[in-house]
């Protein structure tokens, strides 16, 4: 029988992983769907680094399968669980689906933050186009520049 007793240690350190991550997954979509968007800023250095960490934990797992001969499709892994490690069904079954909750959070805050884009982007050229008069807000130059016949002013 292969040695069993890491693997679940393993199993448990990547969901603890994912478990620190789906809380920062959440606290974005919070800040996105309540319009506090200055917070982002904050959460992403923090998401960065729980991401890494996950990933790091992860390979862990999927390594010490390989390295005893377990492929890693979720039917070969439930059946050498199944007659190996019965009581490690579920900490395997709850890895799984903290990977898939952490998927979907993350796509739907990235539609989330591409939906916003297209609000502003929308916005902005409505903005340029209601200005009728023909005037630019910013030069070719990247300078900004007024009315007709008003000074043209450095951006800086």
């Amino acid at each position: 029988m292969v040695q069993t007793q890491s693997v679940i240690e393993l199993i448990q350190n990547a969901s603890t992983a994912l478990e620190a991550l789906l809380k920062l997954l959440h606290q974005e979509q919070d800040c996105l769907v309540n319009n506090r968007i200055d917070e982002l800023g904050g959460l992403l250095q923090a998401k960065q680094q729980a991401a890494n960490t996950t990933e790091q934990a992860t390979s862990l797992v999927e390594a010490w399968f390989s390295a005893n001969g377990i492929a890693s499709q979720q039917a070969d892994v439930q059946r050498w669980f199944e007659a190996n490690q019965p009581d490690g069904i579920d900490a395997w079954n709850n890895l799984r689906e903290q990977a898939r909750q952490a998927a979907a959070i993350n796509r739907s805050n990235g539609q989330l933050i591409d939906t916003r884009r297209q609000l502003v982007d929308g916005f902005v050229a409505d903005l340029v186009q209601d200005r009728d008069d023909g005037s630019q807000v910013y030069s070719g130059t990247g300078q900004i520049s007024g009315r007709p016949g008003s000074i043209t002013r450095d951006k800086a």
